[in-house]
């Protein structure tokens, strides 16, 4: 493997692979719905879907039949704290792809028509998710988990009023100000040699000159809601409610992320869903889904627990999900619990690797969070040096008793779902 550092603070990642005469390419611009400015949520996201629909050069169009006459395939995706370029071609047209790419991110134009089609798209977006109770009952946690300005609060889609608002002078100016070389990071994973690919990436990208350096993104700390919350949405004509049960998580980077892994696996993931899958699932039969999963990034995002549940069970689930919750802080986990999850999570990496994407991915996530070269093997170490008294304390500091909020958005409850709070009644129910 092969890393370099281009001149305008562009970070290059070479790994040959010669299982696949192919190479799949990732670049990563440290920019994301987090820079949305108030009032403009959605912006990010209208920039990255903008990217390949015109440049100085060529329309959408040509773009597009260019790269279907080279056999290739392109996508681009934006999350809270980036936008990520991703493409796979045969290794013969590498710099070809490369050089497209770079012209979509460096030289887009901005079509009014083009803006004015993605607005629609991103607005049928907006109104799909508005009927979607899985969103719906996320969108109501996240305004209990996070505070008033704080960007996890916020929808990365935008919102009817926001996505209206989107201009394209703030299109211009959100690519000006935010798409730079310095952050930026280019993996290429294939049929390649390495020092051959780092050539090649060095006559694309070594001209992009650097305009400053932008602020990484920062994310507030969060406290979460002071006692536990309940909120619930009516959506018409569904038959299944989306249940989700959080806390405020932890950072990527966090000393605990192994341990708050495999506790979750433990708790709401491994097989068919963990501890809460076989008591909810399979012997209450609840539930047609629970899972659970720690979203750590950049800031902390939430550690959720989410469940699809007949309307008439909500409020069974929300008391098992709080059982299970606190035996898993008060009790050790059984060693043949442990063993089996340790084992799932070291062996189940091999299968992320399998594809030249697929190293692309992992190689990405381990120099985007700076997890360093031996990452992979850290991560073996790691998972296998969690003990069962880490288990405990982590779900202890994480799984906290009062800090947590729980929504539900489907059919009509039977009864208020701030019932599952165990009298408490400060929480409001909104429909």
């Amino acid at each position: 493997m092969t890393r370099a550092t281009l001149r305008n603070g562009m970070r290059v990642i070479v790994r040959e692979n010669r299982l696949s005469p192919s190479v799949a390419i990732r670049l990563c611009l440290q920019t994301g719905s987090v820079q949305d400015p108030p009032g403009r949520d959605g912006l990010a996201l209208a920039v990255g879907l903008l990217l390949d629909e015109g440049t100085r050069r060529r329309t959408g169009k040509q773009i597009a039949e260019r790269i279907d006459f080279l056999g290739a395939e392109t996508d681009v995706l934006v999350n809270r704290h980036a936008t990520v370029l991703v493409a796979s071609a045969l290794r013969e047209h590498l710099e070809e792809i490369l050089r497209l790419q770079s012209e979509t991110v460096r030289e887009p134009n901005f079509p009014a028509r083009e803006i004015a089609k993605i607005r629609g798209q991103m607005m049928t977006g907006v109104l799909e998710e508005e009927h979607d109770t899985r969103a719906a009952a996320l969108r109501l946690l996240s305004r209990r988990l996070y505070p008033r300005g704080h960007p996890y609060r916020r929808t990365g889609g935008g919102d009817r009023k926001s996505v209206r608002a989107i201009a394209r002078n703030d299109i211009v100016r959100f690519h000006k100000d935010r798409y730079h070389p310095s952050g930026a990071i280019l993996v290429i994973v294939g049929d390649v040699e390495e020092k051959r690919a780092l050539r090649v990436a060095e006559r694309v990208y070594g001209g992009w000159k650097r305009a400053g350096d932008p602020a990484p993104p920062s994310v507030p700390d969060a406290k979460g809601p002071a006692e536990p919350a309940a909120d619930a949405a009516v959506i018409p004509d569904k038959a299944q409610c989306d249940l989700v049960f959080g806390w405020v998580g932890i950072r990527r980077n966090d000393p605990d992320f192994y341990r708050a892994a495999v506790q979750n696996q433990i708790l709401g993931a491994f097989g068919m869903g963990g501890r809460l899958g076989n008591r909810i699932r399979e012997e209450e039969g609840l539930a047609y889904s629970v899972h659970g999963s720690v979203h750590a990034s950049i800031g902390a995002g939430p550690f959720l627990i989410r469940a699809g549940v007949h309307p008439d069970h909500v409020i069974r689930a929300v008391r098992i999900i709080r059982e299970e919750v606190e035996r898993i802080r008060r009790e050790l986990a059984a060693p043949r619990e442990l063993r089996e999850v340790r084992d799932f999570l070291i062996d189940s990496i091999p299968l992320r690797l399998e594809t030249n994407d697929g190293v692309a991915a992992f190689l990405l996530r381990e120099e985007y969070y700076g997890l360093g070269p031996d990452y992979l093997d850290r991560y073996r170490e790691e998972i296998r040096g969690v003990t069962r008294e880490e288990v405990r304390r982590v779900a202890r500091r994480l799984l906290r008793k009062d800090g947590w909020a729980v929504a539900a958005a489907g059919p009509p409850l039977p009864e208020p779902l701030e019932r599952a709070l165990s009298g408490r009644r400060r929480a409001r129910s909104r429909a």
